[in-house]
């Protein structure tokens, strides 16, 4: 064999070794946190392990050990000082953001941490939730995991919802369909809900909303249940009867 494909292997094997041993050495937190500190860390060592592996020869491996050594006591010791120090944390960590509060979205929020309405409904449906109304908060962590307080009334729950989860069956209402997303109809399911658009344009100026473009959120339910949240604008110009 090759002494090139003997040295590759042997350097894959050490450096897997020594990246296990840095790993751990750094602490769990790396494997269960993936803040923006931790990724950070995460990326780097991965880079320069990978240059231990394509290193051409046993000077080159060992040059970048020594980088790899003195990354992870740099991302050591940034940790520890960021035990004692809340400034830095919050600066390395980041803070976590309120997206919805009291059944409103939070819309700079939304903005600020690059969260589109999809993305957010995607979450509170994987903690069962349907309809952001039902929420008194809702936090983005800096993990990225999404933090719910639901509203007292959806609090209260039977040893049957325990046991089957929510009833979201027809006679309840089921889920609600989302009909218009940032100014856009999904007109699939406007009509699959058994509406059309003069019922539409009926909610959006119910609202209080100048017309489509100002709509955030629509969404409707079997039981005809509509929620609706409306972006006004502060000097509202837009035309009463804007088309779709």
């Amino acid at each position: 064999m090759n002494i090139h494909w003997l040295l590759i292997a042997a350097f894959t094997v050490l450096t897997f070794l020594v990246l296990l041993a840095f790993v751990r050495w750094i602490g769990s937190t790396q494997l269960s946190q993936v803040t923006f500190f931790n990724w950070v860390a995460g990326a780097c060592m991965g880079n320069i392990g990978a240059n231990m592996i394509s290193a051409h020869n046993t000077k080159g491996w060992t040059e970048n050990f020594f980088a790899l050594l003195v990354f992870t006591l740099a991302t050591i010791v940034a940790a520890w000082i960021s035990l004692k120090n809340r400034g830095l944390r919050r600066l390395a960590n980041g803070e976590p953001v309120i997206l919805v509060h009291k059944g409103i979205l939070l819309r700079e929020n939304l903005k600020k941490t690059k969260v589109n309405i999809d993305v957010l409904m995607m979450l509170l449906r994987q903690k069962g939730y349907f309809a952001y109304q039902d929420i008194e908060y809702a936090i983005l962590e800096p993990t990225g995991s999404l933090s719910i307080l639901p509203v007292q009334e959806a609090q209260s729950v039977s040893k049957k919802d325990l046991k089957d989860g929510p009833d979201l069956s027809e006679d309840k209402g089921g889920p609600f369909a989302e009909i218009v997303i940032d100014g856009t109809i999904d007109e699939d399911k406007l009509y699959k809900t058994g509406h059309d658009k003069i019922w539409l344009q009926r909610q959006i100026l119910d609202s209080g909303a100048a017309g489509l473009s100002e709509i955030t959120y629509l969404a409707v339910n079997k039981q005809g249940h509509v929620i609706v949240d409306a972006n006004r604008l502060k000097n509202n110009t837009a035309d009463k009867n804007e088309p779709f």
